[in-house]
């Protein structure tokens, strides 16, 4: 079976040999205007983030962490790298997720006036920090990267971008090799499973992110706990540490791209970024 690149399967909507097809994010501006295709777009658990490593000599200390959360304007940043289809989003969890609730909701805030206050607060002198980055085309970590450096310079963090290959990048991240990174993580439909793709002990697992007993405490009861009220005061908690500590600046999910037909009737994008052609049909 051939699989076509995605600007054969552009071609084939735009010239109607295709009914259906996902398509990447960066296509949808030159197909939502097609007269004879229709769009739907939906968010998935994908996560887009700044991930930090916390045992850095500059990066451990929190404050310095948490500057760099308020330098970032989110709704700029996410609009700029996801054609303006994306939605800020600052906790591990996906935004369609029941488990998505009123403290999920709540953020990091953009604040420079904060930012430098924390910057004097950590004791910040200027020390250089490296972005890592790649320019993979399904992926926003370049442009991800380009514009959080120009926030961060902007209330005086000394960002710098190094752009690497995406085998080098993930080696690098597998070994906790790295200051900061814009780096996605795929999709857990779980919050708990959410958490602990980034929640463990370093000495044993360097490529997680977030080293703290308390923390792996609570995430070790989600896992076994059912009662969902019970659940979600667990990641409740967990999302508020999440906020304080900022072992990772959360930007937003991905997005689930699919173009189709006007005849084509009764299709939905899915949180599974799968096509389902369950009760779709066409028009004759």
């Amino acid at each position: 079976m051939v699989i076509p690149d995605a600007a054969t399967v552009k071609a084939g909507l735009l010239s109607g040999s295709l009914d259906l097809a996902l398509v990447p994010e960066s296509d949808v501006p030159d197909l939502k205007n097609a007269p004879n295709l229709a769009l739907a777009i939906a968010p998935n658990p994908v996560r887009h983030g700044l991930i930090i490593q916390t045992r850095d000599p500059v990066m451990k200390n929190q404050a310095l962490r948490q500057a760099i959360a308020a330098a970032i304007d989110f709704p700029e940043l996410v609009a700029n790298v996801s054609n303006g289809l994306g939605k800020p989003n600052n906790s591990p969890i996906y935004m369609t997720s029941k488990y998505f609730g009123e403290a999920e909701k709540q953020g990091f805030k953009y604040d420079p006036a904060a930012a430098k206050a924390l910057l004097q607060k950590a004791g910040y002198k200027g020390e250089k920090i490296t972005i890592l980055a790649n320019k993979r085309s399904s992926v926003p970590s370049f442009n991800t990267a380009v514009i959080a450096q120009a926030m961060m310079q902007a209330v005086g963090i000394n960002a710098e971008i190094e752009v690497l290959e995406w085998a080098t990048q993930l080696d690098r991240y597998s070994k906790g090799n790295y200051q900061m990174q814009a780096f996605p993580y795929s999709g857990r439909m779980d919050p708990a499973l959410s958490y602990d793709s980034m929640t463990g002990p370093k000495d044993r697992q360097p490529r997680k992110l977030w080293d703290n007993p308390e923390v792996q405490a609570l995430l070790d009861k989600a896992m076994v706990v059912n009662d969902r009220p019970r659940r979600q005061a667990i990641f409740d908690e967990l999302h508020k540490r999440f906020l304080a500590e900022v072992p990772m600046v959360m930007l937003y999910n991905g997005i689930v791209g699919g173009a189709m037909s006007t005849k084509t009737q009764g299709y939905v994008s899915t949180v599974m970024s799968l096509p389902r052609a369950w009760e779709v049909s066409l028009d004759k």
